[in-house]
């Protein structure tokens, strides 16, 4: 049996219905539905009686159980839709029942879970038997429930019961329950009425997928340890019970028994779970001592690191997130003594593989996080060449998995990586629902056109009457009249309306490409604000007042009172972007993950791994710069829409009625078809390598101009040139004369791709010290080949790498043929021609290092080298430049984002013709300074080491010291150990320290004083939002 497309289009209706009271539509503007969708009921209850009849009858069954659940899909969508439409209350218990249950026997337990707890508050009496509470039993997983066995079934109910009890407390007694399931259901079968036989039927069927899914069951087949092995983890009261589909495609293809491989999983869809499935498999197993899991940034390290901490509490495994300051700062002994999980940036392990290689020959498991970003142009080839090392010195034997929710060429990868093509082909398993939204709005009112549920190409439904502008107060001498949304500039304007409209029924994202562009969101909802817009009521109810306020508090302290993130925040809207402070962005998600705050305004940010209960994404502008976003950052990003278990449906509305209304235009059709790019199956580019940039001209941008310099004469023309910078001005010197030529942006394309060049150059560096030229180039070659640019290359494309590599090699021995000194240049990561000056003027001024005692001194001698080698936009345009090294200094002195603000302005500073923000602010101290001067100071510590280790000792201890102080803005040691230890708000760490007078510097000390200082650490911490006070709470518990 099969939906007819009669059948979906009045889904479609009782969908429009139900998203009319989503957006709060008075019931007096609702549309008429002239076919009632009640008569759906018949088709849905069948295709689910017909799956839990196929289950039941197993291998008699005469359709496939994959069709049959693809067909069940259509009557889980239509239960949740007429529980939203409310047409007759009078059934929600039956339909909830339904829909849970059909969600879960179609695969989508997130979504059954969502409406099965809307029936937790005790029995229902659906005039079943009991075998109705029998399935909320089952669906609801808690084993503690009793059920009355005074039903018509009690008996049988109840031994049905103590068996699930038995088997999931225990693991034991599956074919006495399955026993007791048959005798209920033939009893049903001779005596019971048609809903009785529908629930029994549904009941068994869920038990028998409870049982086929339960970890009991499935770890020790899946991993081919003994149940015994396992007993203790599965008694956990945290451990999962039942694995999740892609959870059981990991176990099918051996990654649990130590196989290598390529895992394509959606967001939502168990990745945490399963990455610690693959961790306690290999440690139960006894294959591995230390695993390591790289993430590429630091939020989603933060996520990885906490989330296995809890997992692993009380057990014999240490998780240690490494900081991402280049230093040795982590204890070998208790890698080696202990079963470890080390969480690192790229970035960090590459500079521990460069230093201490052989923790690469411990290392049993490793886990690569997002790892379709090689092609990332900030950062692809120090991800691509980071794995490379990694195959090249960890043990053959060595299990490698690399996840990704976005990697069109996974088999690809698997070869290079694996040396197989062994993929966990997860990608379509939704772990949710997903509809888009196009915004319409030709006439007076606006509406949104809904295109639904994995189809997005194919017209679902549409909701009316959604967008009625209001009228603002004017200002002084205004006289056009104020109108929200604004129909000129729309797209933001609309966003914003949808969002504030939209709150209360869950979590809002309203998303810009650009970070400009949430500014200006923010100073719009502050005007709307002070011309007299009123609130809906649903950002103050559903949000927790005490905690927005703690978060205002948090905002106001580094930022100062007017940021307009500070303002926004004072009403529950939040903003979450890369020039947001570290300790503010943590509060943000955690207040969001435990639906304490509803509302964020963000760029791509959003999509950088962390998992946020995200209801409707709202799009204002998928645009960063004049190119439309990368679908992988795109699918990533809707991934985190629609959160299983806490959603059943989630939502991507474009807010730009140009989309949907220009579609059909000649001239505007582009936005459509840009839009449909990004949504279409399959239509994405397969993820190469970002070193493979350097054989393709530089375009600009609106793809009018290109430098006519790339490939080998490129880099033959970089190798040859006096310096980097007479290298950019000779390559763009052609273009001086042609009118309205981008040379700023041209000039950063260029840096970019000089970028990977220094990647390159510092890869060679680190792996030439036992190369000469000659000999050692067969070395090169051998390192050329084991990377994924070669590995994804033509013949012609091959030899062109090659020749590259050997380019820059010679020129490497040339400039520096004494190897110990090529092994010094390779630990840092800069280029060659970089490396050797920071190394003449550490020579230069190597006694002026040894006698400099504090850290502003520190920072005078250094900012020299800060002003060569910093090559950021916001550091290079900084004008007057002379105030820089203030803002330096007042960084490291612990001075507060909105303070440093106030100082600037006072000079009128600008950064090229804008007038410096906050935000500008920001990204010069904790992205710029924090980051590449961090990278500096390491490399100068290096040199400081090569030439006179023994009497440069207490110099290279203070300029480690720096180099912290630096990396997170803090003056002094305690402060910069509680600030690894979690805390990480400069303002909160502060206060810490100076009010509960704490001295200790190492984790161990520090965490004793907080124990002994315990009471007031936690009255002071109330003060502050929730992560904190959790991260307090965890540390003192662990003492």
């Amino acid at each position: 049996m099969r939906p007819e497309q009669k059948s979906v289009g009045l889904l479609g209706v009782t969908r429009s219905k139900g998203k009319m009271y989503e957006y709060g539509l008075p019931e007096k503007q609702h549309i008429n539905i002239n076919e009632d969708p009640t008569r759906l009921f018949h088709i849905s209850i069948a295709l689910l009686g017909e799956l839990a009849a196929a289950i039941n009858r197993g291998a008699e069954s005469p359709f496939s159980e994959s069709e049959l659940k693809k067909n069940l899909i259509f009557s889980a969508y239509f239960f949740d839709a007429y529980l939203q439409s409310k047409l007759n209350s009078a059934y929600d218990a039956y339909v909830l029942l339904l829909g849970a249950a059909s969600y879960y026997l179609c695969d989508l337990p997130g979504s059954s879970s969502v409406l099965t707890q809307k029936l937790q508050n005790g029995e229902i009496n659906l005039d079943a038997g009991g075998l109705e509470n029998l399935l909320l039993f089952l669906l609801g997983g808690d084993w503690q429930i009793d059920i009355d066995e005074n039903s018509t079934y009690g008996e049988r109910i109840a031994a049905v019961i103590r068996g699930v009890r038995q088997f999931f407390q225990n693991g034991t007694g599956e074919k006495k329950l399955l026993e007791f399931a048959v005798n209920l259901r033939r009893e049903v079968y001779e005596s019971g009425t048609p809903r009785q036989l529908l629930f029994a039927d549904v009941a068994i069927a869920v038990l028998q997928s409870k049982i086929e899914r339960s970890t009991w069951k499935t770890l020790p087949a899946y991993s081919g340890l003994t149940l015994d092995t396992w007993r203790s983890i599965l008694q956990k009261d945290s451990f999962i019970k039942e694995l999740w589909p892609a959870q059981h495609l990991l176990g099918k293809k051996g990654v649990l028994q130590g196989a290598s491989a390529v895992v394509q999983m959606p967001t939502s869809a168990g990745k945490t779970k399963s990455t610690e499935l693959i961790l306690r498999s290999a440690f139960l197993a006894n294959r591995i001592s230390l695993a390591v899991i790289i993430a590429p940034f630091r939020a989603l390290c933060n996520e990885i690191s906490g989330s296995l901490t809890a997992a692993f509490d009380g057990e014999a495994i240490t998780v240690n997130e490494l900081s991402d300051v280049l230093q040795i700062d982590y204890d070998n002994n208790d890698v080696t003594a202990k079963k470890t999980i080390m969480v690192a940036t790229p970035e960090k392990m590459l500079y521990i593989l460069r230093h201490e290689p052989a923790l690469a020959q411990q290392i049993g498991l490793l886990i690569f996080d997002e790892g379709h970003l090689f092609d990332d142009e900030t950062r692809g080839a120090t991800y691509e060449l980071l794995l490379t090392e990694l195959l090249s010195l960890t043990s053959k034997d060595t299990q490698k998995v690399l996840i990704s929710a976005v990697l069109n060429n996974a088999e690809t990868i698997g070869e290079w990586l694996n040396g197989e093509a062994n993929v966990v082909e997860g990608a379509n398993l939704f772990p949710t629902s997903k509809s888009v939204g196009y915004v319409s709005w030709i006439g007076t009112l606006g509406q949104i056109q809904y295109f639904g549920n994995h189809r997005f190409g194919q017209y679902d439904y549409f909701v009316p009457l959604v967008i009625c502008q209001v009228s603002l107060n004017k200002k002084e001498r205004e006289r056009k009249e104020q109108l929200f949304p604004d129909q000129k500039d729309n797209a933001s304007d609309v966003a914003l309306y949808l969002g504030l409209k939209l709150v209360s029924s869950g979590a809002v994202a309203v998303f810009s490409g650009r970070k400009d562009s949430i500014y200006k969101l923010c100073d719009r909802f502050i005007d709307i604000i002070e011309r007299g817009f009123s609130l809906p009521s649903g950002i103050s109810e559903e949000s927790e007042t005490v905690e927005v306020q703690r978060l205002e508090r948090l905002h106001r302290e580094n930022l100062g009172s007017d940021a307009p993130a500070v303002k926004c925040a004072k009403y529950g809207i939040f903003t979450h972007h890369g020039n947001m402070p570290h300790g503010i962005r943590s509060a943000i998600e955690y207040a969001m993950q435990h639906n304490m705050i509803r509302f964020v305004i963000c760029t791509s940010t959003l999509a950088q791994g962390v998992n946020l209960p995200i209801r409707y994404l709202i799009a204002a502008n998928m645009h960063q710069g004049k190119e439309i976003m990368r679908k992988p950052d795109f699918l990533n990003l809707i991934g985190r829409v629609g959160r299983a278990g806490m959603h059943t449906e989630g939502s991507i509305i474009f807010a730009n009625p140009q989309i949907y209304d220009g579609r059909r235009n000649r001239h505007q059709k582009w936005r459509w078809e840009e839009v449909q790019t990004l949504l279409r199956e399959g239509s994405s580019e397969p993820c190469s390598s970002n070193i493979m940039m350097l054989f393709s001209p530089i375009v600009s941008q609106d793809q009018k101009y290109e430098l006519s310099t790339y490939g080998l004469d490129f880099v033959q023309r970089y190798i040859d040139a006096e310096s980097q910078d007479a290298f950019v001005d000779e390559t763009l010197l052609p273009y001086s004369n042609i009118e309205n030529f981008p040379v700023s942006d041209m000039k950063y394309l260029l840096l970019k791709r000089i970028g990977i060049l220094h990647v390159l150059e510092s890869f060679l560096l680190s792996h030439s010290y036992n190369m000469e030229k000659g000999a050692g180039e067969e070395d090169v070659l051998r390192l050329v080949e084991g990377t994924l640019v070669y590995f994804l290359a033509d013949d012609e494309e091959k030899e062109n790498i090659r020749k590259v590599f050997q380019l820059l090699f010679r020129n490497i021995v040339k400039e520096v043929p004494q190897p110990e000194r090529r092994a010094v240049y390779g630990k840092s990561l800069f280029g060659l021609r970089e490396v050797q000056q920071i190394e003449q003027w550490v020579q230069l001024h190597e006694k002026d290092l040894r006698a400099a005692e504090q850290s502003s001194e520190i920072l005078d001698i250094l900012w020299s080298l800060f002003s060569q080698y910093i090559h950021a936009n916001e550091f290079k345009t900084f004008d007057p430049s002379n105030l820089l090294k203030e803002v330096g200094q007042r960084w490291i002195q612990g001075g507060s984002f909105g303070t440093i603000l106030s100082f600037v302005q006072k000079y009128d500073v600008r950064i090229g013709r804008r007038k410096i923000t906050i935000n500008h602010v920001v990204g010069l101290c904790e992205n710029i300074l924090s980051y590449e001067g961090m990278l500096i100071v390491s490399a100068v510590c290096e040199f400081l080491e090569m030439m006179n280790p023994t009497q440069n000792n207490e110099a290279i201890q203070r300029m480690r010291l720096f180099q912290k102080q630096l990396k997170y803005g803090l003056p002094k040691q305690t402060m910069i150990v509680l600030y690894e230890l979690g805390f990480s708000d400069r303002v909160i760490t502060q206060h810490i320290v100076e009010e509960l007078q704490l001295t200790g510097i190492t984790k161990h000390a520090l965490m004793r004083e907080l124990k002994e200082k315990s009471k007031s650490a936690t009255d002071l911490m109330n003060k502050y939002p929730h992560y904190f006070q959790e991260q307090l709470k965890q540390h003192l518990e662990m003492v």
